[in-house]
């Protein structure tokens, strides 16, 4: 792999579609990746993933064509080196107050001289190979897809600095947390969100930088892509399951009234 799928699609200006992922599952990775969605998010963060774990998903994203990234628990050196030996395609940092954490970040995805991530020309990410030098495929330093996460009001307030962060590919509006920041109480309606999301993704793309945020519903999506986002993340894999499955009973327990004209409990 010479070039990372999501880069090129975004530089053609298409917009890409994911979802978040915390069940620790290559079978369940697999089965999303077939759907056709451009990338899954690993979370380390709020899901249970481990290294063992992040290995399988990888593998089983990238066999059916869906880009792997992982969100890493934090601005943490080694989890972001092993979660890239391992051959994701890229990265999403949490918890980044400010550009300083910013910086760290994108800097633990690059080799030196744009970084400081450790190099190992024996993991996956290198074929196995041993490679005469770190400049092409997954080792060359354009190939990560590195982002982080606005999602408290003094990342709010850093976000024109955390635009200039070199190699910095995408930020994502981290809704709930700003919800509760802000103190709307989780509510992602409040007009303080939305006022924030709206401010915040013309700011990022007129960085040059991706803009990334939720959008559940087709609804979602076309205000999303009115505003200017063009990295859409499909809620996350639990809820989508439990969603599905909560409609299918009720349909069943709507279609038993009407076959019995008996409520079921």
């Amino acid at each position: 792999m010479l070039e990372n799928p999501l880069k090129t699609k975004l530089a053609r200006d298409e917009p890409i579609l994911g979802i978040w992922s915390i069940i620790p599952s290559p079978i369940l990775a697999e089965v999303i990746a077939t759907s056709g969605l451009d990338f899954q998010i690993l979370d380390m963060e709020h899901g249970p993933f481990d290294l063992l774990a992040l290995d399988g998903s990888i593998r089983a994203c990238e066999t059916a064509g869906c880009s792997p990234i992982v969100r890493v628990p934090g601005v943490a050196p080694f989890v972001i080196q092993s979660v890239l030996d391992l051959g994701a395609h890229g990265i999403v940092v949490p918890q980044v107050a400010d550009q300083q954490a910013a910086s760290v970040a994108v800097q633990c995805a690059k080799y030196a001289p744009d970084g400081t991530r450790g190099y190992n020309p024996f993991t996956r990410a290198a074929l196995y190979k041993n490679p005469p030098n770190n400049q092409q495929g997954k080792l060359d330093n354009a190939f990560g897809f590195c982002s982080v996460i606005i999602e408290s009001l003094s990342a709010y307030a850093a976000l024109d600095q955390i635009l200039e962060v070199p190699g910095l590919d995408m930020v994502y509006l981290g809704v709930y947390d700003m919800a509760v920041a802000m103190g709307c109480r989780g509510n992602t309606h409040d007009p303080q969100v939305t006022a924030f999301v709206n401010t915040a993704i013309p700011r990022i793309r007129k960085a040059g930088k991706a803009a990334g945020m939720m959008a559940m519903s087709p609804t979602d999506m076309a205000r999303a892509l009115d505003l200017g986002a063009n990295v859409l993340v499909y809620g996350v894999d639990t809820y989508v399951i439990h969603r599905s499955l909560r409609e299918a009973g009720e349909a069943f327990r709507g279609c038993a009234v009407q076959t019995s004209g008996r409520a079921l409990t």
